[in-house]
């Protein structure tokens, strides 16, 4: 996770994020909804320790993490270093996701999970990763759901916009993206731990019950570049 409006995470909070359910059926969304290119790259904004690369780079002829924390991209060095097979396929770099060093057209996809709900111009960066993606590229982020009910759990100093599902398409749109979808997961099932437990184990199901697929607290948006 990046914010670029703020101090770095600590270790703890990298480490014990790749253990939550939540952020484990996030990253199983994001990889199902990739497009596999064994010949393309694909960059993750946002990288954190690292958990989804080492998922991401059989898929890809090369796996970018970018991300401002020294703290993460310590770790997913680390972890990289662990996974001596997958190795050759991942790159790590420090920089900011507004202001991205690469040429146009240089990724096939482009990922972000809880990213751009901690930028300062969200705009900005949208176009910065329309720019970087090659014509017919994908991009797929994750963000909260800014009209979940129990906002109260979103309650963090570093979040500067929370996106609900029409302000999200609109920001995608204006940066020249084509929208395939948008939709949610963990339905709103009330509050406390119990709840929020029950609606992660109802993922799926909820994709298939109209009112509770647009009620959840993550919001999933993927997109095209024509």
């Amino acid at each position: 996770m990046q914010a670029s409006n703020s101090s770095d995470y600590d270790k703890h909070y990298f480490t014990s994020r790749e253990s939550w359910p939540d952020f484990r059926l996030e990253m199983e969304t994001i990889l199902r909804l990739a497009r596999p290119n064994p010949a393309g790259r694909v960059l993750e904004l946002g990288c954190g320790s690292g958990a989804l690369l080492p998922r991401l780079a059989p898929h890809y002829r090369l796996a970018v993490g970018m991300d401002i924390s020294p703290t993460g991209l310590g770790l997913a060095a680390r972890s990289i270093r662990e996974k001596a097979d997958e190795r050759s396929g991942i790159a790590l770099l420090c920089a900011l996701a507004e202001s991205l060093p690469f040429q146009g057209d240089s990724f096939d996809a482009v990922m972000a999970q809880h990213l751009v709900e901690h930028l300062n111009d969200p705009g900005r960066a949208l176009r910065e990763w329309y720019r970087v993606l090659r014509p017919g590229g994908t991009l797929t982020l994750i963000t909260p759901n800014g009209a979940y009910p129990d906002g109260d759990i979103f309650a963090d100093p570093t979040h500067t916009t929370l996106f609900t599902r029409g302000s999200i398409r609109s920001y995608l749109e204006v940066a020249g993206f084509r929208v395939d979808r948008i939709n949610t997961l963990f339905p709103y099932l009330g509050r406390g731990r119990l709840a929020r437990s029950a609606s992660i184990r109802l993922a799926g199901v909820a994709q298939r019950i109209p009112g509770l697929s647009l009620s959840g607290r993550s919001l999933v948006a993927a997109a095209t570049k024509p």
